[in-house]
């Protein structure tokens, strides 16, 4: 007979609420919600239970009703031991829920003709054991369960792999579990093909566990990183899984249900999430519909660049830089960009107007004014502002579709940073007769647009957010299936539609799959854990922020050399000699996200070390241009 056997408890099973011991706060608060005191007696006492039933009998296998019937329970008089006993139980089949990994790996050695078994060291009964395993679809009727409370043998000693061999006799024995010397160490003495199943916190989990000690009450902080390593565990474990619940979750999650909270205190109905990088915000949202649904939530299709043609609809240069980063173009995008965002480019420009620009990249005032004169001021403005018309009377059109002109209070939910989606949104609704929106920020720049462009409420206050977290913001944690709306489109029936590069639709890749099921399953277990403390789930979002940025933890950065470019530069590589060179030494960009480019070029002990040399290197040239160069 070929046999493979499978650790229940972080193997095939895994807790919802991470540590075991937080079935016992769990339990403490389920017996006495309301009484503090009881609360926190019942717990201490449930603790040491087992310890103490050990000292008093030597009972190294009991169950779980022996330790309530034996050890005393006369401080808790409101609750006899069986009844105290069947609601752990109950709470532990709750928070008990399938290894998906596991479970597949259990079909296919069923399917290769092993007999299947279950191995716990465990004060729960095989009965309790199996029906779990059973409900999950891990175990069949015909699957045995040994637990070393029955079996009266522990798997930490070798005792319980011994009964199994004797009672099943297996020719070829495989095991798998998660703990190194109970189910590897003891299991390969006894001659076992053991492998190691890690379900283990990551680093950056136990950072913040190790966090919440501090917090207070630390137990509803010990939920946080419990939540990450549940989904990202269900989500398959993979590298892309990680990174969804170690960050983007904690820094997309706790900004969600501030907006929700938010809007419902001020009476908002409608909640427009944007597009592109607003997309996974709606995903997070939909989990919490049942707790806000007076809330409507919709997604809009916009970008800068579909804006950029209907704002200017009427207006002029000034209009058009007041839109642009610091209201100046030089040094920004390159030309053909700053052309395609207005629905041209060098070809057209040049064939049908004889306009040529003689530059790349706009590098002076004086190339700043050649262009704006030969957009504004030429032959080709006529045909800039009957493009601008067209757009702006279908975008017009797509706002009151899509319920803009509608009497609900709305507000608009976005990324940030500086505020331009805003200007321009509120500035065409303001002409073609609507009512402004408000707009919810994730965070915002030191110069974000006043609020003369509309109201807005930032989670993140200004410069909290660094230029490396922006960037991985909008590079991974929003990356969205849907392209960028590059303008919109009028059916037969008249509906509106946006309109997407040439080649380009909705595609989902592993890096959004990963973000979107990860932050479903976190999202969804904090509705059902009741977990809304603000001040906690914001703490959370920023510790989550920092590991990611300044801290020395082993993180898997493989994930982000797969995100795409954006703006002509990669989000993560792996860097050359000359490019490494150039970065710390010069101070020159190379990637969106130079640190984690860092790390995946250099080994562990010399990431602080190049780090910490760009650093010093950036404070002498600051200090030797202020000096000798700022003045001249």
């Amino acid at each position: 007979m070929k046999l493979a056997t499978f650790d229940v408890f972080d193997t095939a099973l895994i807790r919802r609420c991470g540590r075991f011991d937080m079935v016992y706060e769990q339990l403490a608060k389920r017996l006495y919600p309301h009484d503090a005191c009881m609360s926190e007696a019942f717990l201490l006492w449930r603790r040491h239970a087992e310890s103490k039933l050990v000292e008093t009998s030597g009972n190294h296998h009991a169950t779980l009703a022996a330790i309530y019937s034996t050890v005393d329970t006369s401080s808790f008089t409101d609750y006899s031991p069986e009844q105290m006993a069947n609601v752990e139980k109950e709470i532990e089949s709750e928070n008990l829920t399938v290894n998906p990994g596991i479970r597949q790996l259990i079909r296919q050695k069923r399917s290769e003709g092993y007999t299947i078994a279950f191995i716990s060291d465990m004060y729960l009964g095989s009965e309790f054991l199996k029906a779990v395993l059973l409900r999950e679809g891990c175990a069949e009727t015909t699957d045995m369960v040994y637990s070393s409370c029955e079996q009266k043998a522990r798997k930490d000693t070798g005792a319980l792999y011994k009964k199994v061999k004797e009672a099943l006799q297996p020719e070829h024995w495989e095991h798998y579990g998660n703990n190194m010397r109970s189910d590897v160490t003891m299991a390969r003495r006894q001659g076992i093909q053991a492998t190691l199943i890690d379900t283990t916190y990551t680093p950056i989990e136990k950072e913040i566990e190790e966090a919440g000690r501090h917090q207070q009450p630390s137990t509803q902080w010990s939920i946080l990183p419990a939540v990450s390593r549940y989904a990202r565990i269900v989500s398959g474990n993979s590298d892309k899984s990680a990174i969804a619940a170690d960050f983007t979750g904690p820094a997309y999650i706790p900004y969600v249900m501030s907006v929700l909270t938010d809007a419902h205190q001020k009476g908002i109905r409608r909640l427009y999430f944007l597009s592109r990088d607003s997309y996974i915000l709606l995903k997070i949202a939909e989990q919490f519909k049942e707790e806000y649904p007076e809330i409507e939530m919709r997604y809009l299709f916009l970008s800068r660049r579909s804006l950029y043609l209907p704002y200017l609809f009427e207006g002029n240069e000034e209009t058009y830089l007041s839109a642009a980063d610091h209201h100046t173009i030089v040094r920004r995008d390159n030309v053909d960009k700053l052309l395609q965002t207005l629905g041209t480019d060098r070809q057209e420009m040049e064939s049908a107007f004889s306009i040529t620009f003689p530059y790349q990249r706009i590098e002076s005032k004086a190339q700043e004014r050649d262009f704006l004169d030969k957009l504004f001021h030429s032959d080709y403005t006529p045909m800039l502002q009957q493009r601008a018309g067209e757009q702006r009377k279908l975008l017009r059109d797509y706002f009151r579709q899509e319920g803009l002109s509608d009497n609900i209070s709305s507000a608009m939910v976005d990324v940030g940073w500086l505020g331009t989606t805003r200007l321009m949104v509120n500035q065409i609704l303001r002409e073609e007769g609507m009512r402004e929106t408000e707009f919810y920020y994730y965070g915002i720049r030191g110069d974000v647009l006043p609020t003369s462009a509309g109201r807005y409420t930032s989670y993140s206050r200004s410069k909290i957010l660094s230029t490396a977290l922006t960037s991985v913001a909008e590079h991974y944690f929003s990356a969205s299936p849907y392209p960028t709306t590059i303008g919109y489109l009028r059916d037969k029936e008249g509906k509106i539609s946006p309109l997407f590069p040439k080649g380009k639709s909705y595609q989902e890749n592993a890096t959004i799959s990963a973000n979107i099921q990860v932050c479903c399953l976190m999202a969804k277990e904090l509705v059902r854990t009741g977990k809304k403390d603000a001040s906690q789930l914001y703490s959370w979002s920023k510790l989550s922020e920092d590991l990611l940025i300044n801290s020395d933890i082993d993180i898997d950065f493989r994930p982000f050399i797969d995100s795409p470019d954006f703006d002509a530069m990669p989000f993560v590589k792996r860097l050359t000699m000359m490019e490494l060179s150039k970065l710390v030494f010069s101070g020159k960009q190379i990637t969106s996200f130079d640190w984690a480019s860092i790390r995946v070029t250099l080994p562990r002990c010399l990431w602080r070390s190049a780090w910490w040399t760009k650093q010093l290197t950036g404070r002498i040239r600051r200090k030797v241009y202020l000096k000798y160069l700022a003045g001249k």
